[in-house]
This record gives C-alpha cells, sequence and structure tokens, in this order.
C-alpha cells in the first residue's frame, strides 16, 4: 500500500510538473467555463496540448477549418498566397446572426469609415486580431488558435456577450513562410525534457532565421510600402472591412517582461489624431487588468513608439482604426532562461490569449466610443489639415511605367487621385496633362496620402523604433510639388491605372541596328532576356544624335545598341524579339536604318562598348544583414528575373568562383571570412570581374586594402550630464535611423546612365561617413549641400554630411568594385536606387580604368 501510496504521489507531481512547464490544461489558457463538447480542443484536434510543439501555419489552418465545419460562428475567407504559395485567410467569428449579415455589417463600417450615418449600437464592432507577422514570434499564432476555441466553443453570457458586439476578423499567421522555418528549426532540437540553456541549439537558429518572409524581408515594415503578396492581400482585405480595433501580436526579447501601447508619447506621429492614443490608453487599462489577475509583468509607454505608418499597428491608425502593438518577451523555444527566471512557451501563449481576450472585453464595453471615434475620424484629420498650409501634391514622371507603378500603389491604399486635363508649371517645373495628378488631402484615405509624399524635418523627440523619413515620392524619384488650397484643382478622377504601349519606330524598311534609350525604367528588364537570347548588346558611353531620311533623334548615355552585324541569330529573328520586348516592356525601341553616316556619333564608336551576360552571385549567411541579402536576392531573382545564386559565406572556401563574373556583398560583418578566404577574393577580383559592395561590406574590404575608403571623423559636440539617470537621454538622437537625403550624381558616370538631372535621393541608415575618394572621377555620388529632405539626422553631422560620398567605384587588378555605402535597395521599395543598382550591374566591367580608385596594395 505504502509502494502504491509513493508511485501516486510520484505521478502526481510529474503530472503537475508537466502541467506547469510541457503540458498545460485548457484551464492554463481559457476561462473555466463550460465548452461545446462537439467542438474538438486544440489537444483533441492536434494530439498534443497547444504550446507542447510549436504548430506549423498548416496545421493552424486545418484546425481553423475544422472549427468552420462543426459551428455557425465561424467562416473562413482567403485572401491572397505568399511568395512560397501558402495560404493567408481570416477566420470571422461572430455570432450566427452577425455572419449571416456581414454584408450589411460591412457596408456599414464603410459608411462609418467615410463619415457617413450615425452610431448604431445594434451592430458589432470590427476586430482585426494579426497574430505573428514575425516568424520566430509564434506565441501569437497558438494563442489565436486558443481564443479562436474559446469564441467558437464556449458557452457563457460573457462569449456571447462577445459575439453580440464585436465582428471579429482573425488573422492566424501573418507570415507563414517565415513561420514554417522557425517551428521546423525549434522542433528539430527539442528535448523530451526542456532544456532551458541560452547556449542551446534550439535558440539558435540558422541564418536567415524565421523571422521574416521567403525573401527575408520584414514583413510589419511592409504594410505601407506593399512590395510583397502578404502585404498587398491584407491591405486588400482591410480596405474591404474598415476596422474599427487592430490588434498587432509580437514578441520580443527572452529578458523583456510583455509591452502594450501606448507607446513613447513623444514619439507617436502628430498626424494621428490625439483620441486614438486617449483610446489606446483606455484599452490598455484592460491588459493591466487581465495581467494584475495572473501575476503577469508587464509595462507601456516605454521603449516603442507609434511614428512609422509603415508597420502594422501604426498603419491601422493612419487609417481610422485603433491600432495597438502587444509584445510579449519571447521563449524562443520551448523553455529558456533569463533575467526573471525560466520562460515557457506556454506561459508566453498564455499571455497574449489574456490579451486577445481582454481586447474583446475592452470593445464590448468601449464600443461607443470607439465606434464614434470612427465616425468622427475623417473630420478631425480634415480639422488639423484646415491649419496647414499644404493642401494636396501633383506629381509627374517622364516614365510611363514608373509613374504607373506609383499610381498603382496610390489606389491599392484607396488613395483617391486626379488626372490634370492642362498643362501646369510650378516653379519651373513642367506638369503636363495626361501625365500628371493631383492627390489633395481632403479626401478619404488622408493619412496615407500624406505620408506619401510629406518631408518631415522637425521632430518633438530624436530616438526612434524605426526609420524617421519614408516618403515614397522621393523613393520613386518623382516630380512632385505641394499645392495650396487654391491650387488643388479636382480634375477627372483616376480610377484606372492608364494603358502603356511601347512600339518599334522604324527609320525606313531597312534595319541597321536597334537602339533602347536609357532613360525608360524597364531597360534593363530588356537587356537580360536579350542577354539570355545570346544577342549582342553594346551601351553607349557618350550621346548619340542620330538623323535620317528627315527626321532627327538623340539617344543619351547608357542606350543600348543592338546592331545586326556579327548576330548568331537572323536578322527577323531579333526584329520578332524586339517587337516582343517594346510590347511586354512598354519601351521606345528605334529601327535605325544606318550606321550614323558620317556623324561623330556612328554606331561603331569606340565608346559603345559591348556587354557581358551577368553570372551573379550572392553572398549569404552568418554574420551578413538577411534583409539587405533579401533585397539583392528579391531585385535579382523579381524584378530582373535573373538566376543569381546564392552562396554560403562558411562554405567559401569551397565555391568554384570562376563560375562567376559578378558578385554581389551585401551589408554585414565579415568577420568569419580567413585571410586565404580573402585572398579568394583578390584573384578573383584582379582577374577582371566586378564586385558589388553594400554597406558595411565595403568597410570589410577597405579594411583588407582590396579598396581605398577612408572614414569622415565626426566630433559628437553634445553635453553629457554625466548623471545615471539620464544616460538615456543625453544620448539620444546619436543615430540615423533612417532618413531620406539628397544626392548630387555624375549622370554621364555609367552607375547613373539614364538619370534625367543631377539629383536623386538615398536612404541614410547609420552615421558612418566616408571621405570622397582621391581620383576625383571615382566619387559619382555625393550628398548635396542641402541634403536634408526627410526623417531625424544627429546635428552634430551637419557640417560632415556634404560632399561625403554615397557611391565609390574602385579599381582592383583588371576588377571593378562598386560600393554603394547607403542601402540603394531599401526595402525594395527604393525605385531612385535600383536603377543604380542595375547600372553598376550590368555596366560595371565597362567603367573605365582611369575613373577608378585603385586599392591600398596597388
Amino acid at each position: 500500500m505504502a509502494s502504491f501510496l509513493r508511485i501516486l504521489i510520484f505521478l502526481l507531481i510529474v503530472q503537475q510538473l508537466n502541467s506547469q512547464h510541457q503540458y498545460p490544461s485548457l484551464q492554463y489558457y481559457l476561462p473555466d467555463i463550460p465548452y461545446d463538447e462537439n467542438i474538438p480542443t486544440p489537444e483533441q484536434y492536434f494530439g498534443f496540448q497547444v504550446g507542447e510543439w510549436h504548430l506549423s501555419q498548416e496545421k493552424v489552418q486545418t484546425y481553423f477549418e475544422k472549427l468552420a465545419t462543426k459551428s455557425d460562428k465561424i467562416e473562413l475567407v482567403a485572401y491572397g498566397t505568399t511568395h512560397e504559395n501558402r495560404t493567408l485567410f481570416v477566420a470571422m467569428i461572430s455570432s450566427e446572426k452577425h455572419l449571416k449579415n456581414k454584408k450589411e455589417i460591412q457596408t456599414y463600417h464603410q459608411d462609418l469609415s467615410l463619415g457617413k450615418g450615425e452610431v448604431n449600437l445594434s451592430m458589432p464592432a470590427i476586430l482585426y486580431q494579426g497574430y505573428s507577422i514575425h516568424g520566430n514570434e509564434l506565441s501569437g499564432m497558438h494563442a489565436s488558435v486558443l481564443a479562436a476555441y474559446y469564441l467558437v466553443a464556449g458557452q457563457s453570457q460573457e462569449v456571447e456577450s462577445i459575439l453580440d458586439h464585436v465582428f471579429v476578423l482573425m488573422d492566424p499567421c501573418l507570415n507563414p513562410d517565415g513561420t514554417q522555418r522557425f517551428s521546423t528549426w525549434v522542433n528539430s532540437f527539442k528535448s523530451n525534457q526542456p532544456v532551458t540553456d541560452v547556449q542551446s541549439s534550439e535558440f539558435s537558429e540558422s541564418w536567415p532565421g524565421g523571422r521574416y518572409n521567403h525573401y527575408w524581408s520584414d514583413m510589419n515594415r511592409d504594410w505601407l510600402l506593399l512590395v510583397h503578396p502578404e502585404s498587398r492581400g491584407r491591405i486588400r482585405f482591410l480596405q474591404e472591412w474598415n476596422p474599427t480595433v487592430l490588434t498587432d501580436h509580437h514578441e520580443m526579447g527572452t529578458n523583456n517582461t510583455f509591452f502594450f501601447q501606448p507607446g513613447v508619447p513623444e514619439q507617436n506621429n502628430p498626424n494621428t489624431p490625439k483620441n486614438n492614443f486617449l483610446l489606446t490608453e483606455e484599452i490598455g487599462k484592460y491588459y493591466a487588468r487581465a495581467f494584475d489577475s495572473i501575476g503577469s509583468l508587464y509595462y507601456t509607454k516605454y521603449n516603442f513608439d507609434d511614428y512609422y505608418y509603415g508597420k502594422g499597428s501604426t498603419y491601422s491608425d493612419a487609417i481610422g482604426a485603433i491600432g495597438i502593438l502587444l509584445e510579449q518577451g519571447s521563449s524562443r523555444g520551448h523553455a529558456q532562461n533569463s533575467i526573471r527566471g525560466i520562460i515557457t512557451f506556454p506561459y508566453t501563449i498564455k499571455n497574449q490569449v489574456s490579451t486577445s481576450l481582454a481586447t474583446y472585453r475592452s470593445i464590448v464595453d468601449l464600443k461607443p466610443s470607439l465606434l464614434n471615434y470612427r465616425k468622427n475620424f475623417l473630420k478631425e484629420v480634415y480639422k488639423q489639415l484646415d491649419g496647414q498650409k499644404i493642401k494636396g501634391y501633383i506629381f509627374t514622371d517622364t516614365d510611363d511605367v514608373k509613374r504607373n507603378r506609383f499610381l498603382k500603389l496610390l489606389f491599392q491604399h484607396g488613395v483617391e487621385v486626379y488626372g490634370l486635363d492642362k498643362d501646369k508649371t510650378i516653379e519651373n517645373h513642367f506638369f503636363p496633362k495626361g501625365k500628371s495628378y493631383i492627390v489633395p488631402l481632403k479626401q478619404n484615405k488622408p493619412l496615407i496620402a500624406k505620408t506619401m509624399f510629406e518631408d518631415v524635418t522637425s521632430f518633438s523627440d530624436s530616438s526612434f523604433y524605426d526609420i524617421s523619413g519614408w516618403t515614397l515620392s522621393r523613393a520613386y524619384g518623382l516630380t512632385v510639388k505641394s499645392l495650396s488650397e487654391t491650387e488643388v484643382e479636382k480634375q477627372i478622377k483616376t480610377i484606372e491605372i492608364p494603358e502603356m504601349a511601347g512600339e518599334v519606330v522604324h527609320y525606313s524598311e531597312k534595319v541597321y541596328a536597334w537602339i533602347i534609350p536609357s532613360d525608360q525604367w524597364e531597360v534593363h528588364k530588356a537587356l537580360c532576356r536579350l542577354l539570355q537570347e545570346d544577342i549582342r548588346v553594346q551601351v553607349s558611353f557618350m550621346d548619340i544624335a542620330y538623323e535620317t531620311s528627315g527626321k532627327k533623334a538623340v539617344f543619351p548615355k547608357g542606350s543600348l545598341v543592338i546592331t545586326v552585324f556579327n548576330q548568331k541569330h537572323s536578322v527577323e529573328y531579333i526584329a520578332e524579339k524586339m517587337e516582343e520586348l517594346a510590347n511586354k516592356f512598354s519601351l521606345m525601341i528605334h529601327a535605325l536604318d544606318s550606321g550614323n553616316g558620317t556623324s561623330t556619333q556612328t554606331l561603331g564608336h569606340p565608346e559603345i562598348k559591348p556587354l557581358q551576360k551577368p553570372e551573379v552571385g550572392i553572398l549569404t549567411g552568418n554574420g551578413l544583414s538577411p534583409t539587405s541579402a533579401g533585397e539583392i536576392w528579391f531585385h535579382t531573382d523579381k524584378e530582373l528575373q535573373i538566376p543569381a545564386t546564392l552562396l554560403d559565406i562558411q562554405k567559401w572556401g569551397n565555391f568554384r568562383l570562376d563560375k562567376y563574373n559578378t558578385l554581389v556583398f551585401p551589408s554585414g560583418n565579415y568577420g568569419d571570412m580567413s585571410e586565404s578566404d580573402v585572398n579568394k577574393l583578390r584573384d578573383w577580383i584582379k582577374q577582371g570581374n566586378t564586385l558589388i559592395a553594400f554597406g558595411n561590406a565595403a568597410k570589410f574590404l577597405s579594411g583588407q586594402k582590396i579598396l581605398t575608403l577612408k572614414t569622415k571623423t565626426t566630433t559628437d559636440s553634445g553635453k553629457k550630464s554625466g548623471i545615471y539617470g539620464s544616460f538615456d537621454k543625453d544620448n539620444a538622437g546619436k543615430s540615423i535611423n533612417g532618413a531620406i537625403f539628397s544626392i548630387d550624381i555624375d549622370i554621364s558616370h555609367p552607375v547613373f546612365f539614364g538619370f534625367e538631372q543631377g539629383i536623386s535621393y538615398s536612404m541614410k541608415t547609420d552615421t558612418l561617413l566616408y571621405q570622397p575618394t582621391s581620383n576625383v572621377y571615382a566619387s559619382p555620388a555625393k550628398y548635396s549641400q542641402n541634403y536634408h529632405i526627410s526623417g531625424f539626422h544627429p546635428g552634430h553631422l551637419k557640417t560632415s554630411i556634404p560632399g561625403s560620398a554615397a557611391v565609390t567605384v574602385h579599381g582592383y587588378g583588371n576588377g571593378r568594385i562598386i560600393c554603394f555605402l547607403d542601402p540603394f535597395l531599401f526595402r525594395n521599395y527604393w525605385l531612385a536606387g535600383q536603377k543604380a543598382f542595375n547600372n553598376a550591374l550590368f555596366y560595371g566591367k565597362t567603367i573605365s580604368t582611369g575613373t577608378l580608385e585603385k586599392g591600398q596594395e596597388e
């Protein structure tokens, strides 16, 4: 009997330990209420309790599908697919009555978002719950499973009240591709006995980690940019539903507790109505009470801000919802030591569940205030705009493709655009009708419209969680002017993207050569196809003035020349290809009938140089920035459609570099490259190949004496109090998280072929500054004298920035090294930098030797 009791006590202790660490009961997560027995619990469905293993998005999706077959309180709707073709879906959860009337609810909230009608308290508020946009922050996704079960199966007065007052749009996983990488990793290293040692492989994801999507992009920076399909589908869905509240569930470092908004008050975006932050604080009181009841630690109004409109919780503020960021200290596995003891995965899930349920309660209680805010949102924003000088913007661009891409982005966000029905000149800038557009700020999406064009140079605070300048019109390189009230003319509303048409212009029936002018956005895509077809292509280093049969044309530097001479294909085949490319990429291609006679710009001129098909390798792996590498990969793969090889830096010694004539090094830490690795790189460059280096890669190459690049020394003149409690304040504002600077560019240089004016824009994300090269021809881009366009930058750099190098070009042996010292492919929306990168990729090898900065060892 004593033996039996000892065994029983032992089993009870094991059960208790398991419930605390690995195998908690359902009541650990959810209120102890009756649940519909016809609805399978997560544990019944998966075969283990939530938190024992990391679920994949596919498993979560199948559970939601099961719920939808068992209950009339839930419906699923797919809104898109990821790069890896995984389904993105939202679960609509509410009462049966509301789900049957979802179209009516949708229409009501559409009208409410426009300030129409009256607040109707019989209508539910709409809550969009977004979980785990970062793939290695999975407590949120797992919490969605439990929250959905609670709403669908729960049988209590509180659940009924929630379903009556709230129409839930639950997005269980915003980043399925990243989630798949992370869940596979941590499950692969999970021990039967919880290992909490921070040095365990379980907590050390392989590069690039699960945070990012397929192309290693941070999806919580893409809400405004809409580069990726996940974001485009989500924003389209939000445009249809106009949520009242949006919650954005994240994780942060293991040693943190739990953060919920409001963020740092001084770092709020000033365009957001103040009532937004007041309501956010009211909702925050429900989170505080929830955590108080379970003894979880939390904080608010610290660390995080509400400034950049390109992340979820702040983007929602800009469209009239109450956006709330929720950040849980992460276990980053199943259980991990922290400065406050062991943090278990179930514990992190429990906190996310608690905030999910607290959000429901807050909306039930605050629904009148929330609906009133939604109705009056435009009115409040218009009141702010009335006191401001700028009432709208006008933009144009000579390139139809680039202009239309920007129009498409505006339309995706629901921004109203009006065409210009007559030519207009503002401050010596010409805006032709048919190619120019007006965006008034008094419209249905005023804050989104404003943030796409607005340059901001003054700030109430000097520290930012993300970038402080992001003006999209600058990133696209458009010609833009602000408009006062008297100049805002609503012409014909633009509701469709204008059609574009390419053309092959023939000068006679005879074809001697084709020319594709360089000032067209898609010229490099056409070049890719031609080289892939093994058609010989040359690039002109001079302007070509062409005249024949009474017709005249001038083709700028960088224009592509394809002669009929010495081609492997017939003239007829190339002619068909030119027609195809003109139509596909909306290009003007000129079919010339002679070599330009006795002109000084004949088509056989030495300054027209043959091009080589780039065989591209992109360095990846530990130490390197996943986002920088991802930007390069995305651009070469999706934009240019070049089959670039991803090369792991840790396998460098095994690679045959003779397979590549072009290597691209992303920004990052190159400390793992050994001396023999560097010597291998030296030999490869000397053989006449091209290396393109971003950010810190240039600093590494300089340190290895492969190139000569000198940093500028700057002096921090800021006073330090010497008081411990003032340390953060004393050091605030010493960094550049993301600001837009203008750069003076040399449009005669191959890196800037096709640019129409000698100024462009760069995103600066650090305080590292470089001196111009000693060879005056080797720094084709330098920061302008009046460089500051938008975003915060430290005052002590004001005298150092003008004239500092932004792009440098170097020689080493017979090779070329082109350094983009800023992220010219920033988040893959920086079109102004993409063209320069394309030029470097295709024309780098042709840059004249005498214009190169020589390496230190040469």
